[in-house]
């Protein structure tokens, strides 16, 4: 008969004089096992305990501000992706030709929106692939990290001028540029993100990270559209407009820009703060530390005995 009392396990493998147990007890489910019974103990304030222990890390909240403004500038485009493809950023289509004609066939318009919507979405996971396995092998998630962003900053820049008329069809290569250089930062910061928290979970970080990229998302989206008209009344005074429609943003942006450039304008300022906030970082790659740690103890216990004289 077995008497002992039940196991607990502890969510990270760690002593329990660590300077981490206390620092981070609580911050994930506790998970006690018995012969022939789990129990898992999920707080009602489990998330917000993660959210104070990630962000306690040093270095953290930079990965967080990566990952948010990253994956924000992704969903923005492939929201208002089919807008940015056709070209015609005022709404004065054909709305026959873009659905499509009665007989059911679809239109020359929607078929390039999916081939670009496809390749978008293509090069998001190719280039991750690519550039995550060099910065899992490297390690260098920070300059790898820094370099992305600064080099995704001039990719929007030259979204935004491409919204020129002049510059018809040059948005949608932009785009895919865009796509190539900041779509990979998501799993690069989440694992920079894993590296700072660790001995949290990776599930735990992506919560935190995932959790205020879509809530920021949420709610710049539609500033997106809102604003997608600001600057532009002086680009219709031929049209019987005039000075009246400007709403002085002309004056910072220029006259006769196209719907969408102060929009831009937003993207840009988000991902060059971004930049800039990240290029403080001061973090420490803790699960690497715990890793080498390891292996330095794995080779003095292999080392052989030298024999007395």
């Amino acid at each position: 008969l077995n008497l002992s009392p039940p196991a607990v396990a502890s969510p990270y493998s760690i002593d329990e004089d660590s300077i981490y147990f206390t620092e981070y007890e609580g911050a994930e489910p506790t998970i006690t096992q018995t012969p022939h019974h789990l129990e898992i103990d999920i707080r009602d304030d489990q998330i917000l305990l993660a959210a104070k222990a990630c962000l306690s890390r040093k270095g953290f909240s930079q990965a967080l501000v990566v990952f948010t403004a990253s994956g924000l500038v992704m969903n923005v485009l492939s929201t208002y992706l089919d807008y940015l493809v056709r070209g015609n950023y005022y709404g004065e289509y054909d709305a026959s030709e873009y659905r499509g004609n009665k007989t059911g066939e679809i239109s020359s318009a929607a078929k390039y929106v999916a081939l670009i919507g496809a390749l978008f979405q293509v090069i998001i996971m190719a280039s991750s692939i690519i550039v995550g396995s060099v910065t899992d092998k490297t390690r260098s998630y920070f300059m790898v990290t820094l370099v992305l962003m600064v080099l995704g900053v001039f990719a929007l820049a030259e979204c935004g001028v491409s919204l020129d008329d002049d510059r018809d069809g040059d948005v949608r290569w932009s785009m895919l540029i865009v796509s190539g250089l900041l779509g990979p930062l998501l799993p690069v910061s989440t694992e920079l993100a894993v590296e700072l928290a660790y001995p949290l979970s990776e599930n735990t970080v992506l919560v935190i990270l995932q959790l205020s990229c879509n809530l920021l998302s949420a709610l710049f989206i539609p500033l997106f559209q809102a604003v997608r008209d600001v600057g532009i009344g002086s680009s219709k005074a031929g049209n019987g407009g005039g000075a009246d429609d400007d709403d002085g943003a002309a004056f910072v942006l220029g006259g006769g820009r196209p719907p969408y450039t102060f929009s831009f304008y937003l993207l840009i300022l988000i991902c060059s703060a971004s930049a800039v906030y990240f290029a403080t970082f001061n973090g420490k790659y803790l699960r690497l530390e715990a890793e080498l740690a390891k292996k330095r103890g794995m080779n003095t216990d292999r080392r052989p005995l030298v024999p007395s004289l």
